[in-house]
């Protein structure tokens, strides 16, 4: 019972902050959409602070858990980077308002949530360095994950900002950048 109420206070403020943004969310509005009393909140969370960074943790364990399938993948390098950043794209773009939330209201907002962004994207780009590892030495994987990885933010960035920006475009340019990275890496093998 105490589980499957953590989740529908999590599942409420995660609907209602899609909706109404971080700052026009109340407790009060979870935990009314929840159809828990409002002591009931503060037995799982101190503040709405807490359970948005209980939210943003639980949406990248459950993203780092699908992108882990990639570290056993057995296909060639670029249908493996490029399979692996579209499902990145893709649950990232699924909850596109909480991630909006994170960076574009939050992210300045204090050290805990600047410090939990560098995780974040830090377990990201160690994800992608250890696929890219199975394929090209240890150097050049670490330059690679990181110039993907900032590749991919960007798209995602733009993607935030020019709001009719839809997932298959989003896939689509960065199907097109990972081809133009691989290119020259294939550039260089033949050199």
């Amino acid at each position: 019972m105490k589980i499957e109420t953590k989740k529908k206070l999590l599942q409420s403020a995660k609907e209602l902050f899609a909706k109404k943004g971080y700052y026009e969310t109340k407790v009060s509005d979870i935990v009314e959409r929840a159809n828990v009393a409002q002591g009931t909140f503060y037995i799982y969370f101190k503040s709405k602070e807490e359970i948005f960074l209980e939210l943003i943790k639980t949406l990248h364990q459950e993203l780092l858990q699908k992108l882990e399938v990639y570290l056993n993948v057995e296909t060639d390098y670029q249908t493996t980077i490029k399979s692996l950043v579209k499902e990145f794209l893709t649950e990232v773009y699924n909850n596109k308002e909480i991630a909006e939330i994170f960076f574009s209201q939050l992210f300045g907002l204090n050290q805990e949530f600047k410090q939990l962004y560098i995780k974040k994207i830090s377990d990201i780009q160690q994800l992608l360095f250890e696929v890219l590892k199975k394929y090209f030495p240890e150097e050049k994987s670490r330059i690679l994950s990181t110039i993907i990885l900032g590749f991919i933010r960007q798209i995602f960035f733009n993607c935030l900002i020019n709001k009719n920006f839809n997932l298959d475009q989003m896939v689509s340019k960065a199907e097109e950048g990972i081809d133009i990275i691989f290119q020259g890496v294939n550039r260089e093998v033949i050199t």
